[in-house]
């Protein structure tokens, strides 16, 4: 008796929450696609017919959060000034972090996830310039200091058991608030805060 088929284009989302879920559990590294067919009740080959390798599973997860990342740095780049650029920048790291914490918690820290993306010229090369963002101008080592403790510090909030009963909204606004003062702090000679 043949298996029951999902709609089309569902098998993919499928195959991604399941993933999700394994890679929660277990980590990319100690997940395997046979797990994720087994969670699904599938062969592996059918795995396969959606994405040909781990690899491709891990970019299609991370995909919708790289696509938000491009959307507000492109924005942030048209701004017109360095510091609306920064605080466009700003805003839109905040509402990445806020809006994917559920993925952020399952894939961060993993050395796969960071293998695998940045592996990737178009991930390096989009980080690079949000980087630029945060650090402004002729930034100064406390600057460059202060963007380096932001960016973990945002990434470790989207993971801290410690803000898991602080609703979006109201971790949205503290995260922007904390990442505003720390950047206004940095502000050189001549340079407004954020």
């Amino acid at each position: 008796m043949a298996r029951p088929q999902a709609p089309r284009g569902q098998g993919r989302a499928r195959v991604l929450r399941a993933a999700l879920e394994l890679f929660t559990e277990h980590g990319v590294s100690g997940t395997s696609l046979k797990m994720i067919a087994d969670h699904l009740g599938v062969t592996k080959a059918a795995v396969y017919y959606q994405f040909r390798a781990k690899e491709d599973i891990v970019l299609a997860v991370v995909a919708p959060a790289f696509e938000d990342m491009r959307t507000f740095v492109t924005d942030a780049e048209q701004a017109d000034s360095p510091e609306e650029a920064t605080d466009r920048a700003l805003r839109g790291l905040v509402e990445l972090v806020v809006g994917n914490r559920d993925i952020i918690a399952s894939l961060s820290r993993d050395p796969e996830v960071e293998r695998i993306v940045q592996a990737h010229v178009e991930y390096d090369e989009l980080t690079n310039r949000f980087a630029r963002l945060l650090v402004g101008p002729d930034p100064t080592p406390r600057r460059l200091a202060a963007v380096s403790l932001l960016q973990g510090g945002l990434g470790q909030a989207g993971i801290d058991p410690l803000l898991d009963e602080v609703d979006d909204a109201t971790l949205r606004e503290e995260l922007l608030h904390l990442g505003r003062l720390l950047l206004e702090e940095t502000s050189g000679p001549g340079r407004a805060g954020v």
